[in-house]
């Protein structure tokens, strides 16, 4: 029964990192891809060394203007809403709120 604790463990372990360093992204909207890759640079990695909280998801909720919008989700319980646009850069719609 350790042994499988410990297997299941494990392999959570190594999700998360794997998802720290590249989440999924899921996006319905016709993206340019260097909003795609500005996106996935920001998302990547813990959010903050206080509040080790790891990237799993990022949704685009929508794009106009030239401003993407879009929501990274936050193992264990955690959304941020964001925002990109190419001139002015990333900015925090929404703080860190529980799902």
């Amino acid at each position: 029964m350790k042994k499988v604790l410990l297997g299941i463990a494990l392999v959570l372990i190594l999700g998360l990192g794997i998802l720290s360093k590249n989440p999924i992204v899921i996006c319905d909207n016709d993206l340019p891809e260097e909003y795609m890759e500005a996106i996935e640079s920001q998302a990547e990695g813990l959010y903050s060394r206080k509040l080790p909280l790891v990237p799993v998801c990022v949704n685009v909720t929508s794009f106009d203007d030239e401003t993407v919008y879009y929501t990274i989700y936050y193992f264990p319980l955690g959304t941020v809403g964001m925002s990109y646009k190419k001139n002015d850069g990333y900015n925090m719609e929404k703080s860190l709120t529980r799902f």
